[in-house]
């Protein structure tokens, strides 16, 4: 049972945990360990993460599409990584863009691993699930009349603009239609494109507030995870401008912090220090940066 949640100055601030669901964390790991593989060409270590993977990403889709409409749906908050993102305000479960967004990394990501371990029919199978599942996304998720993709709780969009609603953006495989509008979106600057992009909540929304966790503050790993996603789809250089905003940000501040402000671009009070997540991100960035140079 979720019970009701909290207000703070009467502005939800996140639900009255427990919430009776098993917890996890989103399913990045094929992804991740594709890029691990990418650098080291490691085929035993694909061998040993194969068949733990395919065992995760089948517990996702039988126990996490409770509507069974090819979806799948967070039952946790936690689950997500957001944890107090308002996007969960009213209730679980949420049908969420990021999630499935994920789930077609992880397919798209056992496909090209069952190729290089010559399974030629998984790589079929995994490869023709991704593809379904992005088009039940685009059947199911996606407005055009808002050009963006919301997500759903009992049936019903939640109508709280967060830049999870772009993250389709990252399959790489969206219609150009759908592609402008989510672009649009993100280079609005009442919406995600202030000073330091890109904020939690959009500027616009009622929801934002650019110091609470989740609720609007810039995190290095969103930004991360969107520059893939404009590499993917054919902003080169926007991702790029999005690279160095984000690199500008980190180098501005004297620690390397969990979130930040979007508009002053100054570590948030309540953000923890020395991150990790923050730090290992912004060195890879700016390890891309450099091979971009070197190679021109």
């Amino acid at each position: 049972m979720i019970p009701d949640a909290i207000h703070d100055e009467g502005v939800v601030t996140h639900l009255n945990f427990p919430v009776e669901a098993d917890v996890t964390k989103p399913p990045l790991l094929a992804w991740a360990a594709w890029k691990l593989y990418e650098s080291t060409h490691d085929q035993q270590f694909l061998k040993e993460i194969y068949d733990a993977i395919v065992h995760w990403n089948t517990w996702w889709f039988d126990h996490n599409d409770a509507d069974r409409d090819g979806l799948c749906e967070y039952h946790h908050p936690y689950s997500s990584g957001l944890d107090d993102s308002p996007l969960w305000d009213e209730g679980m479960p949420v049908t969420s863009p990021d999630l499935n967004t994920y789930l077609y990394l992880q397919l798209e990501a056992l496909a090209r691993m069952a190729n290089v371990l010559k399974l030629n029919q998984d790589a079929q199978h995994w490869q023709t699930q991704a593809h379904s599942l992005l088009r039940r996304m685009i059947e199911r998720l996606w407005d055009a009349q808002a050009g963006l993709f919301w997500p759903y709780r009992a049936g019903k969009p939640v109508r709280i603009l967060t830049p999870f609603s772009l993250f389709p953006l990252l399959t790489g495989h969206l219609p150009s239609p759908i592609k402008t509008a989510l672009v649009q979106h993100l280079t609005d600057p009442t919406e995600f494109w202030p000073a330091f992009p890109v904020p939690t909540v959009a500027l616009s929304d009622p929801h934002y507030n650019p110091t609470q966790m989740w609720r609007g503050p810039t995190w290095i790993n969103v930004n991360y995870l969107l520059i893939e996603g404009l590499m993917r789809s054919g902003y080169v250089e926007l991702a790029r401008s999005l690279r160095q905003r984000t690199l500008d940000l980190v180098n501005r501040n004297h620690d390397i912090v969990e979130y930040y402000h979007p508009e002053t671009g100054d570590a948030c009070d309540k953000a923890a220090h020395v991150f990790g997540w923050s730090a290992a991100l912004f060195i890879d960035l700016l390890l891309q940066k450099q091979i971009e140079t070197s190679s021109i």
